[in-house]
């Protein structure tokens, strides 16, 4: 797929909340922006403790990086996953007993990322 069918194509994913009525914040409905960054929130301790980044691309795209300067441009979000493997050069698990254990000592403020 080129990358401009990739952009214009992107906007519409089912776990989206942006711009549907029965998603609201607040009584205001969810901006995308908004959820875009609150999902980079939540995925930063975890693509962190990979030794990876993870950053918005204007909006559209998100751009998954790597300690040794390797970055990679994901469209979608399902797409991250897969270049995090990718990227870290190991399996990612998200059930992993010490990732848990990082996120849980991080949420309760005993550890920074």
């Amino acid at each position: 797929m080129c990358s401009l069918c990739a952009v214009l194509g992107s906007s519409n994913h089912w776990s989206d909340m942006a711009g549907r009525e029965v998603f609201l914040l607040n009584g205001n409905k969810v901006s995308r922006r908004t959820e875009r960054a609150h999902r980079l929130r939540l995925m930063a301790p975890i693509m962190d403790y990979y030794g990876l980044s993870l950053r918005d691309l204007g909006g559209s795209s998100y751009l998954v990086g790597n300690g040794n300067g390797q970055e990679s441009n994901v469209y979608q979000l399902e797409g991250v996953w897969a270049e995090a493997e990718r990227l870290a050069g190991s399996k990612c698990d998200p059930l992993d007993p010490e990732l848990l254990s990082h996120l849980t000592l991080i949420s309760d403020g005993h550890a920074s990322v």
